[in-house]
Parts: structure tokens; sequence; C-alpha cells
């Protein structure tokens, strides 16, 4: 089978040109978002997606142009994915660009098993072989502790799934990787990098280690994240910067 890649974000425009082909619940004619699609938004008071979509929604943007980068490509010349080769299914954990511990835990719980539409059978076999996470848990969502979905993120990884974790855009000072998922041991963390494959130190640069009471060397890896041209709702392209674009080409 196709290699598959999961997504945690602010949902996807499943249907946009450079991603509808490569979406798994696409057979070339129709939708099934069974087992494809998850919406961790239970309690939002008014986004545009609403609560618990049954198809792919970004409410965003966000989402729509990080799949793009991993998978991207309508036939046309706008081949914007490192693998569109692969097979993608996605999970909303986002409100409007806002997430929560209980929303990120959510997505990943059904990375792990993904269900129906109905959130009935699990099933593990139809697990991606990677999520690629572009977002962080600070305190004002959460994440005071530090430790809130640390479990969760653990789970994915022992279960052989490849975690790609954005290092933040709070550099380019040392020390400045602080917040869920990027200081944990079991994610793989992306800085990103510029045209002239240089750790890239603008404004909002990216996040660098140490992380506090780790010894491992953060990121582990760079990739291009300035000026990405990617998908971005509705149907159209545009350019982002950040380590939000260099993780989706690393998952």
């Amino acid at each position: 089978r196709s290699v598959v890649i999961g997504g945690e974000d602010t949902g996807y425009q499943w249907n946009h040109p450079a991603l509808r082909p490569h979406y798994r619940g696409w057979n070339g004619a129709s939708a099934n978002h069974n087992y494809n699609w998850h919406d961790a938004i239970h309690d939002s008071s008014g986004n545009a997606c609403g609560n618990n979509s049954s198809a792919p929604c970004d409410d965003f943007g966000h989402g729509t142009h990080t799949m793009g980068t991993m998978i991207g490509d309508d036939g046309t010349g706008n081949q914007i994915g490192v693998a569109p080769g692969a097979k993608w299914i996605g999970c909303r954990n986002m409100d409007n660009g806002d997430g929560t511990p209980s929303r990120y835990i959510d997505c990943m719980q059904w990375m792990l098993a993904p269900t129906d539409s109905n959130g009935n059978d699990p099933n593990p076999d139809l697990a991606p072989d990677s999520v690629s996470n572009s977002w962080t848990c600070p305190p004002s969502e959460g994440c005071t502790v530090g430790t809130e979905i640390k479990g969760a993120v653990d789970n994915l990884v022992s279960a052989g799934i490849f975690y790609a974790a954005a290092a933040g855009n709070s550099g380019p000072g040392c020390g400045t990787i602080a917040g869920p998922p990027a200081i944990y041991d079991a994610s793989f963390v992306v800085g990103n990098s510029n045209s002239s494959d240089a750790l890239y130190s603008g404004a909002s640069g990216s996040s660098r280690g140490p992380v506090t009471g780790d010894p491992l060397i953060r990121p582990d890896v760079v990739a291009p994240g300035v000026s990405v041209y990617s998908s971005v709702p509705t149907n159209g392209f545009g350019y982002m910067t950040g380590t939000s674009m260099a993780t989706p080409h690393v998952a």
C-alpha cells in the first residue's frame, strides 16, 4: 500500500485540487471520510467549520498549507509536495488556531486507531506511518506543567508511528524550544532553514535547544521553512514561513 501520512492541524480543504487526489478517502469518484478524518473540535462557539465536522474542513488555512507540502500535486504543474505518491488522512486539533490538551490528545488517540465517522470501531491497522505536528501547546492553552500530552505522544511513537514536531518560532536565541510536543524525547523536532541552507535567524526565527533538563541536541534536523509555496483555501496557493512549514517536509 501507499505510505500514509497523518496531519494534526487546523483542518484541511480536502477537495483542494492539489490534495484531493492523494486523500485516502477519495477513490477518484466519491469521498468516504470513515477512518480518514476526525474533528476534535466539539465545543467551539462559532468557527467556520462548526463542531464535529463530518468532512475535512480548515477554519484557519494553516493545515491546508502544511498538507500540501507533504503530498500536494494537482497534476497541472503545481507539484508542491515532497511525497505526492503518499496518501493522507487528517484530524483538526485547533479551533481557529487554538488548541487544548484534550483536543491534541483526541487527535493523537484517533491517529493511533482511526475510527469511523461516528467515532466507533477503532482500527489500528489504518493508522498512518508518520504524523506531522506544526503546533505547540503553550501555558495559555493549558499545557502549564508540560507533561499534559506526553503520554499520547509516547504512545504513538511506541506504536511505530514517526512523530515530527515543529521546534517553534521563538528563536534565534538558545533555549527557546519550550513547549510540548517539541520538548519531548519521543518527538523528532524540526527547525526551519532558509534558501542558503542555514538555520533561519530572522524575525520569529527557528527555536533552538537546549531543552531544559534534556541532554539531547535540538532540533533534530532542519528543513526548508522560509517562503514555502503550498496550497491554501480555497483552491489557491501561497507562501508561508516558519517551522510549521519545515515540519511537513520531514514528516
